[in-house]
C-alpha cells in the first residue's frame, strides 16, 4: 500500500503505483526513488495489531504518524471472565430444547432453567490447557489401567513424565485463574513448559 503525502497531509492512497498514477508507465519494479520523492510517494506501514486470539482487531484509517503514512488499528481486549448471555434488551437468555408438545402439539423450542453463558478467555484457555494435558497423557493411559487391573508396575520414566504433565497443567490452570488482564493471560499461555 502506498500514499502520496503533500504539505503534511495524505492526498491519495493506493495498492500500486499504477493505481496512484494511472497514466504513467513504470518498469516492473516501480518508479525510481527520485520519482517517489518528487511526488511524495511513501509506503504505508502498519500500526500495532495485537494477537487476534486475545484481541478484537479492527482496521481504521490511514493517518500520518511522525510524518509516516500509517494504517491504524483498534485493538480491543476480549473478555476474560464468563458472563450470563443477555438479549439486546438486557434479559437473561436460557438454554433451549425442543418440546414436541409445545405449540399445540406441533412442537417448538422452549427455554430450560439453565442460563446461557457467554464464555470468556479464561474458560477457553483452561480448556486448551486441559486438552493438551489429556493429549500428552493419552498414549500412556493404558499403563495406568494395567496397573489398576493387574497390578503391573508403571515404568518410573513414564510415572515421572505423567507427574510432570499433571503438575504443568495445574500450574497453568492456577496462573490462568490469577491473570488480571488479557496481557497477563497471554504471558501465561506463552510460558507453557510441557515436559517432552
Amino acid at each position: 500500500m502506498f500514499a502520496i503525502v503533500q504539505d503534511g497531509a495524505i492526498t491519495r492512497t493506493g495498492s500500486s503505483f499504477r493505481q496512484l498514477f494511472p497514466n504513467i508507465s513504470f518498469p516492473a519494479n516501480g518508479p525510481n526513488s527520485a520519482f517517489r520523492s518528487e511526488n511524495g510517494v511513501m509506503e504505508v506501514v502498519n500500526a500495532e495489531q495485537k494477537d487476534r486470539k486475545y484481541y478484537y482487531v479492527t482496521q481504521g484509517d490511514i493517518a500520518l504518524v511522525d510524518g509516516v503514512p500509517t494504517q491504524q488499528f483498534t485493538n480491543t481486549a476480549m473478555r476474560l471472565e464468563d458472563e450470563d448471555a443477555k438479549d439486546s434488551d438486557g434479559n437473561q437468555l436460557y438454554v433451549q430444547v425442543f418440546d414436541a408438545s409445545a405449540n399445540g402439539g406441533e412442537g417448538a423450542m422452549v427455554n430450560t432453567s439453565e442460563k446461557l453463558i457467554t464464555r470468556g478467555l479464561k474458560y477457553t484457555m483452561n480448556a486448551q490447557v486441559k486438552s493438551q494435558a489429556n493429549s500428552a497423557l493419552a498414549p500412556t493411559d493404558w499403563m495406568v489401567i494395567r496397573k489398576a487391573e493387574r497390578d503391573v508396575a508403571i515404568p518410573s520414566a513414564t510415572a515421572t513424565y505423567r507427574a510432570a504433565v499433571i503438575t504443568e497443567c495445574a500450574r497453568l490452570e492456577t496462573a490462568i485463574a490469577g491473570a488480571a488482564n488479557v496481557d497477563a493471560l497471554q504471558a501465561v499461555m506463552q510460558a507453557q513448559n510441557w515436559p517432552e
